[in-house]
């Protein structure tokens, strides 16, 4: 740990305050924030002023303006990749190695495990897929000697370990993409579904206990009410108990649908992203659903809000079970043939396997509950 030590003193001498915490490696959990002492409700744990943090503002014009429009993601992942100073080197030495971002991050993984991820992550790798494409293509055109692997690497360090930042007093907000910001040290804390207290204003980001956390326990911050196919996706991990899960329904419900149904959805903003988490299926899915069973306008009528629907729940019910059905049975063969495949690493299949056992058991507890 002599590496996250030097690494936390430069952070304090940049006017980050740590107090009564720092970096630990718990086993079989990985790098994470331990508390060193017990700890209340709302006591400030970690203050990382403006000026310690990376942000597109900090990036040399040597490197901005060599690469002309990109992403702030991109340029971030471009001046990591180009840094060559001492502060650089402190920092990476405490980064996810290589080895750690290649295992763990979907992007990297064989194109054979990546097309058994739920649809939901593959969404989001797709995209994420599109979005390097453009930064690399502005990148490697600016700096030629660069190497694809190097960047690839950071830029994928930058996805996995920014916070939200919006530039104080800003004229024009930024796309929420583009709000992005390296934070020495509050870059150590573990993703679970309730966290910290994460503030930011024009002086920079103040962390705090969110509940009592006892010596020796991890603290934790929460990166956003996210489902587990998107933190899979985003930052290679799931949680084993997460209040935000859910999965997408649209693989199933869409190719159902008529061009003339898509057009009547579209038009009423209602195609696509249709939810199911723990409890209940989004209005969206109930939307849909009812284009099945229902004559055009009263259809409109639900979703102008002016029919409560409750006269056409049972039959719109009885479609979504036989929706859930279909899915659970596709999840079934999945988690069937996920032992039988040799690709990838043993870890990345597991977490495959881990993921559709989610995923089971979400559909088969909201199938039983709708048969009660």
């Amino acid at each position: 740990m002599e590496a996250h030590r030097k690494f936390s003193e430069w952070a304090v001498s940049q006017g980050v305050e740590i107090n009564g915490i720092a970096a630990h490696r718990f086993p079989g959990r990985g790098l994470g924030i331990i508390a060193q002492r017990n700890f209340e409700a709302g006591e400030t744990i970690v203050v990382v002023p403006i000026s310690a943090l990376r942000t597109a503002q900090t990036v040399p014009k040597r490197i901005s303006r060599a690469i002309g429009k990109i992403t702030v993601h991109g340029l971030l992942a471009a001046e990591l990749t180009l840094d060559t100073t001492l502060d650089h080197a402190l920092w990476s030495d405490v980064l996810p190695t290589r080895e750690d971002i290649a295992e763990t991050m979907p992007l990297m993984w064989d194109s054979s495990l990546q097309s058994l991820l739920p649809e939901a992550s593959k969404v989001t790798v797709s995209k994420l897929k599109s979005k390097l494409s453009l930064d690399w293509a502005a990148v490697s055109k600016a700096f030629p000697d660069i190497s694809y692997d190097d960047y690839l690497y950071h830029w994928l360090i930058i996805n996995t370990r920014t916070f939200y930042f919006l530039i104080p007093k800003a004229k024009k907000r930024p796309p929420h993409l583009d709000c992005l910001a390296q934070s020495p040290f509050a870059d150590y804390f573990n993703h679970a579904a309730h966290g910290c207290k994460v503030a930011f204003d024009d002086t920079g980001y103040e962390i705090s206990t969110d509940r009592p956390y006892e010596k020796g326990s991890e603290i934790y911050i929460s990166y956003g009410n996210h489902s587990n196919d998107l933190l899979l996706a985003e930052y290679g991990f799931i949680l084993e108990e997460n209040h935000w899960d859910e999965i997408t329904l649209d693989s199933y419900i869409v190719p159902m649908l008529s061009e003339k149904q898509k057009l009547h959805l579209e038009e009423a903003g209602f195609l696509g992203k249709y939810i199911l988490d723990k409890e209940v299926v989004c209005h969206r899915t109930q939307v849909v659903l009812r284009i099945f069973c229902l004559p055009i306008r009263r259809w409109k009528r639900f979703v102008d809000g002016l029919d409560d629907g409750d006269a056409d729940q049972a039959v719109v019910d009885i479609s979504l079970l036989s929706i859930l059905q279909q899915y659970e049975n596709d999840a079934t063969k999945m988690l069937a043939s996920l032992p039988n495949i040799n690709s990838g690493l043993p870890s990345q299949r597991e977490i495959l396997s881990r993921r559709w056992k989610q995923i089971h058991n979400l559909l088969q507890a909201t199938i039983k509950r709708m048969q009660k």
